[in-house]
């Protein structure tokens, strides 16, 4: 089966910094699972950390991350905000979703509010008892009939929002409404539980954020349905991306390529050059004392 990951990194340039700061995560962990980005944004170095760049076949739209079908030769796409970095390699996250078609991470829930709406209105226009409450900074599907006809009538849904009830996102359609009404209507797709850690978004943090890519390390304690410990696959900033700490990484993984740039394959520095030197001559005499 034919992996990929997708991103998209279109519009303002903001936007393809943090696709970018996606891709240089994951080749900074030794990701090896081939990457596609789809953007407008063409002045950007994506060569270097996405296989393929593909430019939008339409106008935005809420669902331009599940179009991977469309724009690859992928038998499943694991797609992923921009606004997200990883801590830990995917290729476990695609061996346990494999076979499901199509996947969204979260839970489920009969009460409370969910995009403005009230869960339990929501329930019963649908005829549900419950329904998926999730956050689509990562969707899986496969090429399969049946994903095709469901992201079909994802497109269907943006089409025609506003007769949903939803109230629009910056705009325009909601791509979590979409997919929502799309999987109630056609009774197809898996809700993969929070617990697995495949993506987090921080919501209810308590304490403290710890983030560093130098260091390879993601991990919180948040509040969501309980007080839990977390340590993210990949990481969504979405509030946090209008936080210095979110910046501060892309800034560092930046910095990173253009270390590369600048320093050879196994560059020492002077420092190090110097220390090695004396130390060595220091182990030379303590040996030489044995």
């Amino acid at each position: 089966m034919k992996r990929v990951v997708l991103t998209v990194g279109r519009g303002k340039p903001k936007y393809a910094e943090m696709a970018l700061g996606l891709g240089r995560s994951l080749s900074l962990i030794g990701d090896e699972i081939p990457r596609t980005v789809v953007t407008d944004l063409a002045e950007f170095p994506w060569e270097r950390h996405f296989q393929n760049v593909v430019a939008p076949s339409g106008p935005r739209s809420a669902l331009d991350k599940l179009f991977g079908l469309e724009l690859t030769d992928a038998d499943a796409v694991l797609a992923i905000d921009s606004d997200c970095l990883a801590f830990r390699r995917l290729g476990p996250v695609f061996d346990y979703l494999q076979g499901k078609e199509f996947a969204i991470v979260g839970h489920t829930r009969s009460e409370g509010e969910w995009h403005g709406a009230d869960v339990k209105e929501v329930c019963r226009m649908l005829g549900v008892d419950q329904i998926p409450s999730f956050n689509g900074g990562l969707i899986y599907y496969e090429r399969t009939p049946k994903t095709i006809a469901l992201i079909e009538e994802m497109k269907r849904v943006e089409r025609e929002f506003d007769t949903t009830g939803f109230e629009r996102f910056r705009g325009g359609a909601s791509e979590e409404v979409c997919v929502l009404l799309a999987m109630m209507k056609m009774g197809f797709g898996e809700v993969v539980p929070d617990e697995t850690d495949f993506m987090n978004t921080a919501v209810g943090l308590v304490g403290k954020l710890t983030m560093d890519v130098m260091r390879n390390d993601c991990h919180f304690v948040c509040r969501r349905h309980e007080v839990r410990f977390v340590r993210p696959y990949v990481f969504h900033a979405s509030r946090y991306s209008n936080f210095r700490a979110y910046w501060k990484q892309l800034d560092r993984l930046k910095w990173l390529d253009d270390y590369a740039d600048r320093h050879p394959y196994g560059y020492l520095s002077p420092w190090g050059k110097f220390r090695r030197s004396v130390e060595r001559r220091y182990l030379k005499y303590v040996l030489k004392k044995l």
